[in-house]
């Protein structure tokens, strides 16, 4: 910071209100003697001393910001870690522990919990709102015009906002204060119909730069792969789309991502088109009931082979600048699991370290926003056995960064795959539950469509869920109040 100081002439009007204080308290002893002016030489000294000690101050307590921005704002929207993009991301997204360290600066989803406070109180709530309203007052939106950093600009903002938005009656004007600025935020630099439609596909680039190996290898199954023809329409790939009501994947539904699921059978298309048609036609239901009424896995489904491969794709959907959501083809992860031996089950849900648990090698790729700026791999990144992440999928809600609780920490991500897809083969496939049921009559559509027609479908079907969100709703009022 630099500093610079003028020495007034004696007919010069004092400039601050330290200076004014120390003009009158010469205007009010004037020197009767050499003591008295030495008196008032001191007063003055200390005067200025006192005024020097404020300024300096004033340049640590700024100084100590700027590390702070520094620390908590990593380059990723811009090379400057200033920038208010970076600012604001880092305000929003950055979690620092207990001891210091900082987590969450690539991470997928913003490591906010139900029962978050972070945002909402305090010192982060008032950084979170001053850097949104810096972002506001000063139409930050303009400084950056790249679609693809502004699409994931507003996927971010989104998640943030959504969570927000989350049905609670705790803290609600914490949680208004919030929302009304990211709903700006969003809206500012949301894309037309025409730049959505033209950005990446991502999952096809990571395929053309070739870094990947593209195929698993029973000899080294810890090596991650990404099979080139997984959207392939004629490919051994079949995307399995229940045709109904809501998305096939609907665990994991947000809304602001479309979750495409596919199976691939060792025999190629055409055993796994079979195999399909096989569990839609039969009379064997995923589930069933014991005498007591509880709820066990049916061990009579038809079982598939060792060698399937099951992919899950999560992809953006954003918001274009008239509030529509529209899909897009940036991929924001692919998990697959590869079955090498199919164990006999047993019939309980989920049983972490039963017999079944270690069939499967499980792989993930995830969107690595410096990387996907960088134009390198189509943005994806390998998940490695060890990785370790906070996990914000499938928890009880409670942060892990609050000391009052006494939680899990850092988790294996891979393995914790296990929670819901440990049992025997088809019976770790959580989506059979959906894809399995006959499609709607008025659908005209069945589980064995073209891959475009699944897609479709999923496209649709998540769109219209998230239109009848709480959320969603709030957030389209947010942005007709703006307009009105």
């Amino acid at each position: 910071m630099k500093l610079a100081f003028s020495v007034a002439k004696k007919s010069d009007a004092p400039s601050s209100p330290a200076m004014r204080t120390s003009a009158k308290y010469r205007s009010l002893a004037r020197p009767a003697s050499s003591e008295s002016e030495g008196w008032c030489t001191a007063l003055h000294a200390m005067a200025i001393l006192a005024i020097l000690a404020s300024v300096a101050a004033l340049c640590a307590a700024c100084l100590s910001a700027a590390a702070e921005h520094r620390v908590a704002a990593p380059a990723i929207f811009d090379s400057d870690p200033h920038h208010i993009w970076n600012r604001t991301y880092g305000c929003l997204f950055v979690r620092k522990s207990a001891d210091g360290a900082e987590y969450g600066a690539d991470a997928l989803d913003p490591l906010l919990w139900y029962e978050t406070r972070h945002l909402l109180t305090s010192d982060s709530h008032r950084r979170a709102l001053a850097c949104l309203d810096e972002f506001l007052r000063s139409h930050a939106e303009r400084t950056v015009q790249d679609p693809l950093k502004r699409a994931i600009f507003q996927r971010d903002l989104w998640a943030i906002f959504d969570w927000a938005a989350a049905v609670t009656d705790q803290l609600p004007r914490e949680r208004r204060e919030l929302e009304s600025r990211l709903a700006k935020a969003i809206r500012r630099v949301a894309l037309t119909p025409e730049q959505v439609r033209a950005l990446r596909d991502t999952y096809a680039a990571a395929v053309a730069a070739q870094q990947f190996a593209i195929a698993y290898d029973p000899h080294n199954p810890r090596q991650p792969f990404l099979p080139p023809d997984l959207f392939r329409g004629d490919g051994p790939w079949l995307c399995l789309s229940a045709h109904i009501a809501e998305p096939t994947a609907i665990t994991h539904f947000s809304g602001r991502s479309r979750f495409l699921v596919f199976i691939h059978l060792p025999g190629g298309r055409e055993e796994t088109l079979a195999y399909v048609r096989k569990l839609r036609s039969g009379s064997e239901p995923p589930m069933i009931r014991n005498a007591s009424g509880n709820q066990l896995l049916n061990l009579a489904l038809p079982q598939f082979p060792f060698g399937t491969q099951v992919a899950l794709v999560r992809q953006v959907i954003l918001l274009d600048a008239e509030g529509k959501l529209l899909p897009t083809a940036l991929t924001e992860s692919v998990q697959l699991r590869v079955y090498h031996a199919i164990t006999p089950g047993t019939p309980y849900m989920n049983y972490i370290n039963g017999p079944s648990s270690r069939d499967q090698d499980f792989f993930e790729f995830r969107m690595s926003r410096p990387e996907l700026f960088a134009g390198r791999n189509g943005g994806l990144v390998a998940v490695h056995p060890g990785d370790l992440e906070f996990a914000t999928f499938q928890t009880h809600g409670m942060d892990e960064f609050d000391p009052k609780h006494a939680l899990t920490g850092q988790t294996d991500i891979l393995r914790r795959c296990l929670g819901c897809h440990s049992d025997s083969g088809i019976h770790s496939v959580q989506s059979r539950l959906q894809w399995m049921k006959p499609p709607q009559p008025a659908a005209g559509q069945s589980i064995l469509d073209a891959l475009d027609a699944s897609i479709q479908w999923e496209t649709d079907v998540t769109v219209a869920h998230k239109r009848h969100e709480a959320d969603f709703e709030l957030l389209q009022s947010l942005w007709r109040a703006e307009r009105e």
